[in-house]
């Protein structure tokens, strides 16, 4: 009592005209990504912190570990101005990139050349 069921029907041959007409042209946006940038600049602002408190002469009272942590916890604050400094100038340059690139385009779509090249 097993009953068949119908095998799904081959699907047409594609209409690569009409599919044409309905593609939306879209464009990539090269954002950088804030979170490496910072994270980033914390773990160099650290490490830099690291070296300078424990290799740099140390005059204060207190021991050279602590004098490290309070260096190294300086340093990763500048890092992480500096590193989101960083992706804001390279985001800010994007959209300059993304109009040429898209002035480019459209010289070659009036040149009459394949888009894809």
């Amino acid at each position: 009592m097993s009953e068949q069921q119908p095998s799904p029907e081959p699907a047409e041959p594609a209409d690569f005209d009409a599919a044409d007409r309905q593609v939306i042209p879209a464009s990539v946006r090269r954002a950088p990504k804030f979170a490496a940038f910072i994270t980033t600049g914390v773990i160099v602002g650290a490490v830099a912190g690291l070296l300078c408190g424990f290799l740099l002469p140390n005059s204060t009272g207190v021991g050279r570990g602590t004098v490290a942590l309070l260096v190294a916890s300086g340093f990763a604050v500048l890092g992480v101005v500096i590193g989101g400094v960083t992706a804001v100038l390279l985001d800010r340059s994007t959209p300059r990139e993304l109009k040429a690139m898209k002035e480019a385009e459209e010289r070659r779509a009036a040149d009459g050349e394949p888009q894809g090249s």
